[in-house]
């Protein structure tokens, strides 16, 4: 059968136990371990489970990824993309973003030795010269 939208029917097929079309909420914080430090798929809600990688699977189909990634705040989400770098990089920020991600820069990420230059993203003359700077 073929499908007109990958949006209602991406990453999901049938369930074999219960033959649900799409994925449930699981909002178990454990999932039992028959042995310790054995083979389980998920062990704790907030590290993985289900219904997360499902979406997560979903988002990848939708923008022809190889891998998706959920997480529960934009905060979480920021903060990830963050440690993909390391110190010494250099990262031009408007200086409208969000309270977190301006104290997050500010109170985190340059003890790790991240340099930041804060410009007004409505003035594309500074955003370039912020870029020209960094290079």
């Amino acid at each position: 059968m073929k499908f007109n939208t990958q949006l209602i029917h991406g990453g999901n097929s049938e369930d074999p136990t219960t033959g649900a079309v799409s994925t449930p909420i699981y909002r178990a914080s454990t999932f039992h371990q028959r042995k310790l430090g054995g083979e389980v798929k998920w062990e704790y809600g907030r590290t993985g489970n289900p219904t997360r990688a499902s979406l997560e699977k979903l988002m990848a189909e939708l923008e022809q990824g190889v891998a998706g990634f959920a997480f529960a705040s934009g905060s979480a989400a920021i903060h990830a993309v963050f440690s993909l770098f390391s110190a010494g990089d250099h990262f031009v920020v408007g200086n409208d973003v969000y309270g977190g991600t301006f104290r997050l820069i500010n109170q985190v990420l340059k003890r790790f030795g991240f340099e930041f230059t804060v410009v007004d993203t409505q003035n594309l003359a500074a955003v370039e010269a912020a870029i020209h700077l960094i290079r």
